[in-house]
């Protein structure tokens, strides 16, 4: 009665699906009946047959994904199996895809923060002090904010967190631009960000595949982005208090 009641909700466009296959494990059972006078394949097969619960149940398994398929009298129930499996890989790819475009954007804004906050901290004490600089200059952005800690006798490169904020940047430029100078710099310096094991082969991505948005190609990972962040306060727990220039 149970499979009478889906097959009437089926036709009648209650549920939204179709019966492949009907089994049982009575040899008279009516839904059997029911199930082969609809066209639909129907099997019966003895549990006492079996010494245990698991033995029959993979022979229900077996004997659905064994028997032979033909479009005009059964549907192999293995279609779904490989429908469903690569769904599951589609759905894998995506997420895995949006994760990696989520943490290089976290990376890039990360970078992006710090350059502004170089150069709003450097026009503020300006302002304070009454200074102004040449637009063309300020324009400048990121190289304009060096070149006024240089003069303030503070170099970038005399503080040690300097090594890991240099090795941001130049993953932020990889990030927008793929293969380039940038690219060839950070190899030197991390790279590991170039390689991922496929089942025990390492494997160059964005050489393959040219790209470092469109696939995730960088073995980037949240660790890198704790580093980095972990850097940049350091880098404002370095600076002395006040700074001088050498007039």
């Amino acid at each position: 009665s149970n499979l009478v009641a889906i097959m009437h909700s089926i036709a009648e466009g209650k549920i939204d699906g179709e019966i492949a296959v009907v089994l049982s494990d009575k040899e008279e059972a009516k839904a059997l009946e029911h199930a082969k006078n609809a066209g639909i394949a129907a099997y019966h097969v003895n549990p006492k047959a079996y010494d245990t619960k698991e033995a029959y149940e993979k022979e229900l398994w077996d004997s659905i994904m064994s028997r032979p398929c033909t479009e005009d009298t059964y549907f192999d129930p293995s279609d779904y199996v490989d429908a469903v499996r690569e769904k599951a890989v589609e759905r894998y790819d995506m997420l895995n895809l949006m994760y990696y475009r989520n943490l290089a954007s976290w990376i890039c804004n990360l970078c992006q923060v710090c350059e502004q906050q170089l150069l709003s901290f450097v026009l503020n004490e300006a302002e304070t002090e009454g200074i102004r600089y040449s637009p063309d200059d300020v324009k400048k952005g990121f190289s304009f904010s060096k070149a006024v800690f240089e003069l303030h006798q503070q170099p970038f490169e005399n503080l040690s967190s300097w090594g890991k904020i240099k090795e941001l940047r130049l993953l932020v430029n990889v990030i927008k631009h793929a293969e380039g100078d940038s690219e060839q710099r950070l190899r030197r310096i991390r790279p590991d960000l170039f390689t991922q094991n496929f089942f025990g082969t390492d494997y160059d991505m964005t050489s393959l595949y040219h790209t470092t948005l469109l696939e995730p190609t960088l073995a980037i990972s949240d660790a890198d982005f704790v580093a980095y962040y972990d850097a940049l306060v350091q880098f404002w727990d370095q600076l002395p208090e006040r700074m001088y220039t050498s007039d």
